[in-house]
């Protein structure tokens, strides 16, 4: 039998109040040197009186790179806010071996608790695999309370599962790429959950908040045991990614992945009606016009999708360019 080793967070905290009572519950994990890597907001909102912090104004290696200069003598790195805080931090711990705690304040990625670091290189896409931060702290009142986009944006970053695991399956069929049946199975599970709860999720319920955290931290632990993103990550995020590149800068992921699976399950000949309908029914946008992207974009990003990451899709399969791009937009009515 071939050795097999899975990374896994040592400890998932969901409790009501938890940020107010932060360096405490730092101090009992067992550390006295915190780091705290935040942005302007979690600076002047969550980050304890008198702590320690280094900000992360953008998800870039330059500034990654800048975070793992300051943090000497700190036994721990605490990314406190989304996404870009706590890709950052996970970097700053592969740079460092300082472990890394992370404490999600907005519901709004997958990222919370997994192995992956999602970082922008001179505008291209960088994914390095680290490992999942030590401890992910989750605190459900803050999350209830952040602002919808970010809730339509965890939902939208789940929902690309649909699409995900069955372009893993597509690249098993025909280049013979390993397929994870477990790992396939916990992902589109995950789907499924939110895609139940999306009333309660769209109405910031505590019991909506907590499926999609549940469902978002569940997808980093499929990561972890997978040892990549492949089972989270496919055609949906390439296409979020490729507009990123063409802006010049990171988008919200979660909606511009939420609008990739819509175009991603129509390629793969799914159900990219039902897709569209379960966004629709959160707020989330569906259209390439309410996210302030030109139809020019939306057809050039789906077109060089597939360009910019090794891993095999749907888009690869059928060798997708700019004519079967418009088309797709337009049978969708992205644009």
């Amino acid at each position: 039998m071939n050795r097999r080793e899975i990374d896994l967070p040592s400890r998932v905290v969901l409790r009501p109040g938890l940020i107010s009572e932060l360096p405490d519950v730092i101090e009992s994990l067992g550390y006295s040197h915190p780091v705290y890597i935040v942005d302007r907001f979690t600076e002047e909102h969550f980050l304890p009186e008198g702590a320690r912090a280094c900000r992360a104004p953008e998800a870039t290696i330059e500034v990654a790179e800048h975070a793992a200069s300051c943090v000497s003598g700190a036994d721990v790195v605490v990314g406190i806010g989304g996404g870009k805080n706590i890709d950052v931090a996970k970097y700053v711990g592969w740079k460092t071996g300082i472990p890394v705690v992370s404490v999600p304040t907005i519901p709004s990625h997958d990222g919370v608790a997994s192995p992956m670091i999602s970082l922008s290189d001179s505008g291209r896409p960088y994914s390095q695999y680290f490992r999942p931060p030590h401890y992910v702290l989750v605190d459900p009142d803050v999350l209830v309370n952040a602002p919808d986009r970010f809730v339509r944006a965890g939902f939208g970053d789940v929902v690309g599962k649909y699409t995900s695991v069955y372009d893993w399956w597509i690249a098993h069929v025909d280049t013979g790429e390993y397929f994870g049946r477990y790992s396939a199975s916990l992902a589109y599970l995950t789907f499924r959950h939110v895609v139940r709860a999306r009333k309660a999720i769209a109405g910031k319920t505590h019991e909506g908040i907590n499926v999609l955290m549940e469902a978002l931290v569940t997808n980093g632990i499929v990561m972890g045991i997978q040892h990549s993103s492949r089972p989270a990550s496919g055609s949906e995020h390439m296409i979020s990614h490729a507009l990123d590149y063409l802006r010049g800068k990171k988008g919200m992921h979660g909606l511009q992945v939420g609008l990739g699976t819509i175009i991603a399950a129509y390629f793969q000949g799914r159900d990219w009606e039902r897709i569209r309908k379960v966004l629709e029914d959160v707020g989330a946008p569906v259209t390439a016009e309410t996210l302030g992207i030109s139809e020019d974009m939306m057809i050039k990003a789906v077109a060089i999708a597939r360009t910019l990451r090794d891993r095999y899709t749907i888009l690869h399969r059928l060798s997708v360019g700019e004519e079967l791009a418009r088309q797709a937009l337009k049978a969708t009515e992205v644009i």
